[in-house]
C-alpha cells in the first residue's frame, strides 16, 4: 500500500490549510495516510553539531519517528501558510533538520540518502497576494528534494486569505492531486 505523509505547518485547527487537507485526503483513500502538525511536533532546530556528518540520523531524537515516516512515504504533501515571506518557524526547523540527509549524501557518500523516491506537493496559503513568496518557497523545497530523492511535482496556491477574498478552487485542487500522483 502506498503511503501519503501530510505535513501541516498551520497552527490553526480550522484554517485554510486544515480545510484543504480535508479536501485532499479523499483523493488518497487507497493510501495509508499519516499526518504531522509541525506546531504540535515542536521540532528543535538544527544546531550544526556535526553529529550527522559521522552518524546516521541526528543527535537530537525528537523527530526520529517523523523521519521514519518521512523516509517510508511515497507521497509528501506540505500545507503551509506564508509567515514573513517564508515558511512558519516550526516547518523551517523541520526543513533545517534535513541536514542529516545532506550530510549522509555529501559527507558519508550515501547516494541517495533516502532509498525510497518521493512525489512531493505543496499547498501555500497567504493572507495577501504573495505569489512571488510562494514561488520562492516552492523553489526552496525543490532544491531540498533534489538531494532527498524526491521531486516537487505539484503546487496549489491560495492568496488573499486574510480578507476572505479567496475561494477553494476544485479545478486547482484536482490539478494539484493529479500532478502529485503522476
Amino acid at each position: 500500500m502506498e503511503k501519503l505523509l501530510i505535513i501541516n505547518a498551520s497552527p490553526r485547527d480550522n484554517g485554510v490549510c486544515a480545510e484543504v487537507i480535508k479536501q485532499v485526503k479523499p483523493y488518497f483513500a487507497e493510501c495509508e495516510i499519516k499526518q504531522y502538525d509541525v506546531y504540535k511536533l515542536s521540532p528543535a532546530p538544527c544546531i550544526a553539531c556535526n553529529y550527522c556528518e559521522q552518524h546516521d540520523g541526528c543527535s537530537n531524537k525528537d523527530l526520529d519517528i517523523f523521519f521514519e515516516d518521512f523516509e517510508d512515504a511515497d507521497y509528501i504533501a506540505f500545507f503551509t501558510p506564508v509567515y514573513n515571506n517564508f515558511f512558519p518557524a516550526p516547518l523551517k526547523a523541520v526543513i533545517d533538520r534535513f541536514q542529516r540527509y545532506y550530510s549522509a549524501r555529501f559527507c558519508r557518500g550515501a547516494k541517495p540518502p533516502i532509498a525510497k523516491p518521493k512525489k512531493v506537493g505543496v499547498v501555500i496559503a497567504s493572507g495577501s497576494n504573495a505569489r512571488q513568496n510562494a514561488d520562492y518557497m516552492t523553489a526552496a523545497l525543490k532544491q531540498s528534494f533534489t538531494v532527498l530523492n524526491g521531486e516537487v511535482r505539484a503546487r496549489y496556491y491560495i492568496p488573499n486569505t486574510d480578507s476572505n477574498a479567496y475561494t477553494f478552487n476544485i479545478t486547482e485542487l484536482e490539478k494539484f492531486v493529479h500532478q502529485l500522483k503522476r
